[in-house]
């Protein structure tokens, strides 16, 4: 049995996009999202700042992540230093956007998203404490900057499609 910790993720995991370009989030990660108010399981997704994949989490995140440019902000005013509010926002949160995850935890990316994760094929979630990372199996395997244990990995499903080895 997983153990549940609202807002922290770790561990790895494979899950193939489905025939309709969803991507089903594995437990381990989907039941750590915080529930909403009104009991949906919202999970906003974005691209990484430096690799070529994405990286989701809970509402909570966001709002930290809110409220550290909020934080930021007024310690630029008491510095009397100039702060574009909407420039941090833009640069942290254009490419983001909240999914609600339906029953079986999957959601259908953006085409913005696609970009990173394709149409078709695997993706691998990669937990990185507050957040995780989500990779499409052929760009984790040819990403250098990857760790690559992970490369191997993905490679290795790539060529098994998943299945165990004989």
């Amino acid at each position: 049995m997983a153990v549940v910790t609202p807002g922290r993720y770790s561990g790895t995991n494979f899950a193939v996009i489905d025939g309709k370009g969803r991507i089903a989030v594995p437990s381990q990660f989907r039941n750590n999202v915080p529930l909403n108010a009104d009991g949906q399981r919202v999970l906003w997704v974005g691209f990484h700042e430096k690799l070529p994949c994405l990286v989701a989490y809970g509402q909570d995140q966001y709002d930290r992540l809110s409220d550290e440019i909020e934080r930021d902000r007024a310690a630029a005013l008491a510095r009397n230093l100039d702060f574009d509010e909407d420039e941090a926002f833009k640069q942290r949160f254009s490419y983001t956007e909240a999914y609600t995850l339906d029953d079986s935890g999957r959601f259908l990316p953006n085409f913005t998203a696609r970009d990173r994760v394709g149409e078709t094929g695997a993706t691998a979630f990669v937990g990185s404490g507050r957040r995780f990372e989500i990779w499409w199996l052929p760009t984790l395997a040819e990403c250098a900057a990857a760790d690559p244990v992970l490369q191997r990995l993905a490679a290795n499903w790539a060529e098994t499609k998943g299945r165990a080895r004989k």
